[in-house]
């Protein structure tokens, strides 16, 4: 696999290539290759770091590590911030009755749901378990991130 520093000089080069002006801009192609792709999402079967894996999750894409892989599908997915009302709070089978209670004490009773991420492990005959997900330290500094 490439790195980073090599696509960006094969990305400058084709930028060249097309307009033999651009060379004396070749390092700040290079540059902004670099820098754009830092920020960006995880493309393809391409792997990445945590924070590229973070800021694609932000944009609605399921996430995994490649030395996941042989210990089941699993996956990240965060959670679509969410509103719940208080008319529907009471409702709600996620949350156990004693909870309810305590929630309905505050303000209006309603529950608000904000940048949560779950781990999903789906199994083929009983559906989908799914648990928060916490990273641990060997999670944040791996560089084998994908897009599943």
């Amino acid at each position: 696999m490439k790195t980073l520093d090599e696509k960006a000089a094969e990305y400058a080069a084709s930028v060249v290539s097309c307009n033999k002006e651009a060379k004396e801009c070749e390092g700040l192609i290079q540059t902004a290759y670099i820098l754009g792709s830092m920020e960006g999402e995880l493309l393809g079967e391409e792997t990445g770091t945590f924070g590229q894996a973070l800021e694609s999750l932000k944009r609605g894409y399921n996430v995994r590590r490649k030395a996941w892989v042989g210990n089941g599908d699993m996956f990240i997915v965060k959670q679509i911030d969410s509103d719940i009302s208080p008319d529907i709070v009471p409702k709600m089978q996620s949350l156990p009755d004693a909870a309810k209670k305590e929630i309905k004490k505050y303000a209006d009773g309603s529950m608000h749901y904000h940048s949560q991420c779950l781990i999903v492990y789906p199994h083929s005959m009983q559906g989908a378990t799914a648990t928060n997900y916490i990273p641990d330290w060997l999670d944040m500094f791996a560089n084998d991130w994908v897009i599943v």
